[in-house]
């Protein structure tokens, strides 16, 4: 019961996080919401019993991505100045792009049959060790994505360093 509750207080606060993500008019409040928004899919994979998968989830994406994305938003907004425009005019199509999104989502999820696919008992649920298959998994069948995905991070680590760098030159 107190598992169920957990839940349900989760993933309240991921989607109104995430609500407040894509309505929010400043940046850097919207970032905030995104580590937020991730925290609470974080837990509910805590809860799911794939500790792996939350602590992935912690360190890279709140971590590493939500804070690149803030160094990137106090950048810009160091560039730009702070009285750049946030607001978008393509409010129909998102709107249209959204309902269109959501009622797949529905469509999908009425035509699973969810009885075959939660018919493991929570018993073998426990015995699978979901961190020894997805590091096996990594390094053999998904090594060249692994090592795509880091040569791209470094990528932006680099592009970024560069860019502070003649900031600095352009400034003195």
């Amino acid at each position: 019961m107190v598992e169920l509750l957990l839940f349900y207080a989760f993933a309240a606060l991921t989607v109104f996080s995430a609500v407040l993500l894509v309505t929010s008019r400043n940046t850097f409040h919207g970032a905030l919401y995104l580590a937020v928004s991730l925290f609470g899919v974080a837990a509910i994979f805590a809860l799911a019993g794939s500790f792996f998968l939350a602590g992935i989830q912690v360190l890279i994406y709140i971590g590493a991505v939500v804070v690149l994305l803030i160094f990137v938003i106090n950048l810009t907004k160091q560039l730009a100045g702070s009285s750049a425009a946030q607001v978008n005019e393509a409010v129909w199509p998102a709107i249209i792009t959204s309902l269109l999104a959501l009622t797949l989502i529905i469509l999908a999820v009425m035509k699973t049959d969810w009885a075959t696919r939660i018919g493991r008992s929570a018993a073998q649920a426990e015995a699978l060790d979901n961190t020894g298959t997805i590091g096996t998994q990594l390094l053999t069948n998904f090594a060249i994505p692994f090592e795509v995905i880091s040569v791209l991070l470094l990528a932006a680590l680099i592009g970024a360093i560069a860019i502070i760098s003649r900031e600095k030159e352009a400034g003195k």
